[in-house]
Parts: C-alpha cells; sequence; structure tokens
C-alpha cells in the first residue's frame, strides 16, 4: 500500500496552518479591542439618550415634572440622588416628581426607570447645567436655567472616539459623535 494515497495531513501541513491562524489572530486583536471600547461607548450613548427620550415623554404623558438625576446607588433597595459633582458614571434614576423638590423620595415620587452604571473604561460627564439632574416640564421642555445640558460619554481615547448628547430648553436631544476634527469635550470640570 501506498502510504501517499492515505488521506489526512501530515504534522508539518498542520504546523503551517496553525501558524497562518496564529498570526491572522494576532493581527485582528487589536482591531477586536476597538471594536468592544466602540461598543461600549456608543451602547452607554444610545442607553442615556433612550432614557432621556424616556422621561420627556412621560412628562408629557403624566402631565407632571419628570426628573432624571445622578445617583451613586441607582440598584438599592432605596435609591437616592447622589454621587460626584458633573459624574453620572454611576448611574441614574427617573421619577415622577409628586412635590416641588428636585430630589427622589419615595414616600412623593414614581420611581419610573434606573440606569445602571456605565460599563468598564466609560465616564459620563456633564456640564453645569445638569449637573445634579435634568428636570422635564409637563410640555416636554427642560426647567434648566443654565441653557442647553450636555452629557459627554468618552473612554481613555477621548474626546475623538467619544459622543455627546444635547438637551437644549425645547427637551429633544440630539446626539453629536466625536471625530478627529470636531472632539466631543470630555471635560473634567474643577
Amino acid at each position: 500500500m501506498d502510504l501517499r494515497s492515505a488521506a489526512g495531513f501530515t504534522i508539518i501541513e498542520l504546523m503551517i496552518v496553525l501558524s497562518i491562524v496564529a498570526i491572522l489572530s494576532a493581527l485582528a486583536a487589536p482591531d477586536l479591542a476597538l471594536f468592544i471600547k466602540n461598543n461600549r461607548v456608543k451602547g452607554q450613548t444610545f442607553d442615556l439618550l433612550n432614557t432621556i427620550q424616556y422621561a420627556r415623554s412621560e412628562a408629557a404623558k403624566r402631565r407632571v415634572r419628570v426628573i432624571m438625576c445622578r445617583s451613586a446607588n441607582p440598584t438599592a433597595a432605596t435609591p437616592t440622588c447622589s454621587g460626584s459633582d458633573h459624574t453620572w458614571t454611576t448611574g441614574w434614576l427617573v421619577f415622577a416628581s409628586g412635590d416641588t423638590n428636585s430630589t427622589y423620595e419615595t414616600a412623593n415620587d414614581t420611581l419610573l426607570k434606573v440606569g445602571p452604571p456605565a460599563p468598564m473604561g466609560v465616564t459620563v460627564r456633564t456640564n453645569d447645567t445638569c449637573n445634579q439632574n435634568l428636570e422635564y416640564n409637563p410640555d416636554g421642555t427642560t426647567n434648566e436655567s443654565g441653557g442647553i445640558a450636555r452629557f459627554a460619554i468618552c473612554d481613555t481615547r477621548g474626546g475623538a472616539y467619544g459622543r455627546q448628547v444635547e438637551v437644549p430648553p425645547h427637551g429633544r436631544p440630539k446626539l453629536e459623535q466625536g471625530s478627529q476634527s470636531s472632539q466631543v469635550n470630555c471635560w473634567s470640570p474643577a
């Protein structure tokens, strides 16, 4: 019987194929890491944008003030509006206000939605206008006296890869994507 006619791979052929696979995998790994980072920023951005749109629609539907506030403990049994200045990375609460203040109180307010913490490596920062909360009136406009509320969603790569959600006084949020020529402001207010 001729050994050359037997089907299969030689050990040398198998080693060559495995070497090619290893080289291609090494070339694809940086792209995969970039893909994951981009998706984390996009996912957080769209979660925030959807939550803002939800808060606006609930204000109009319920005919009450709806407030979205930053929270250091959004998944706690009794969450509170809290956290570090200008930082919404730990999460947020959306509630229908049953009183005149802008903090969540279980006795007076109705909790509508909880925003979980941002994925690892992603930060959500705000300007002074929405430092503590974003408040919607029953007509869908914001109750923010400082002008345009801005949320910057960034990672360690900076503003060129970040995104920004702007909420002007009329209440309709707008998305802005960073680029090499027009970077999102991933500011760090003092």
